[in-house]
């Protein structure tokens, strides 16, 4: 019988604020709005009624940009025509990068995985500042704004006007929190896992010339990461985790990050 084993050697951990550039929309509930609300509220906080970014929505965007950046083959169903990437052969897994770090189903077409998902994305809250001035602005709803927007019969030209929530554009949410659990299997090194990640940065380059949530081909949803840090911590088998190294970032944009560079650095630390 073969041996399965999955090793944890530390984690990585990427930290930034996201400003919005234009109004940002992610759907919440309706069920509980008034005769008259918007048609299409924003999700919130229930304690805090402040709005906030799902980590599931931004780690979603940053695993679909990937895909259609690699154009990996859509071959799995989760949902009416709803179809992602899923990796059905060792080959698959290995020649695309997003199964590997985004996770994948335990098995898919008779293909199993040894590790686990390596990413995991926090969900994000308006940071205080932000949320003290939208506070202050008296909003049309708490924190955020409504959006008229139309749709225009193209014979008659009746419009049939709806309401849509979006929190505005100048709103810092953070710190967003993006970890890389640095898994590996038997037959791997931890350098050649720790290196995935510099495909995290490349996602999170492409998201910034795309869009967070919905309606995003209309304004919403452009978004810019600032203020990041990027650390990383090993683990020792029965000593815990060892003391945390920073990578020196030096205020840059996730455009400016030298991805060959922080290869080489991830090696490094991960020898």
């Amino acid at each position: 019988m073969t041996a399965r084993a999955v090793q944890l050697h530390g984690r990585i951990f990427l930290h930034a604020n996201i400003q919005l550039l234009t109004g940002l929309h992610i759907g919440g509930a309706a069920g509980g709005l008034e005769i008259g609300g918007v048609d299409k509220p924003v999700i919130r906080n229930p304690l805090t009624n402040q709005p906030y970014i799902p980590g599931s929505s931004l780690k979603g965007k940053l695993r679909s940009l990937l895909e259609k950046a690699y154009a990996a083959p859509q071959t799995k169903s989760i949902g009416k025509q709803v179809f992602i990437h899923v990796a059905q052969s060792a080959e698959e897994y290995t020649r695309y990068p997003i199964c590997s770090i985004f996770g994948t189903f335990p098995e898919n077409n008779g293909f199993t995985v040894a590790t686990p998902t390596r990413l995991t994305v926090r969900d994000v809250p308006l940071t205080a500042q932000s949320a003290k001035e939208l506070n202050a602005l008296k909003t049309d709803l708490p924190y955020t704004e409504v959006k008229w927007e139309a749709s225009i019969d193209r014979v008659t030209s009746a419009a049939s006007p709806r309401q849509i929530e979006r929190v505005p554009a100048g709103a810092v949410f953070g710190p967003a929190s993006l970890i890389f659990s640095v898994y590996s299997a038997p037959d791997q090194a931890a350098g050649d896992v720790a290196v995935l990640f510099t495909h995290v940065i490349e996602a999170l380059e492409y998201l910034e010339d795309d869009y967070l949530g919905g309606m995003g081909t209309r304004g919403n949803g452009r978004v810019q990461f600032t203020d990041l840090t990027l650390t990383v911590r090993r683990i020792k088998p029965d000593q815990g985790y060892m003391a945390e190294v920073p990578y020196n970032l030096d205020g840059q944009r996730v455009s400016a990050i030298n991805r060959d560079t922080l290869k080489g650095w991830l090696q490094q630390q991960f020898a």
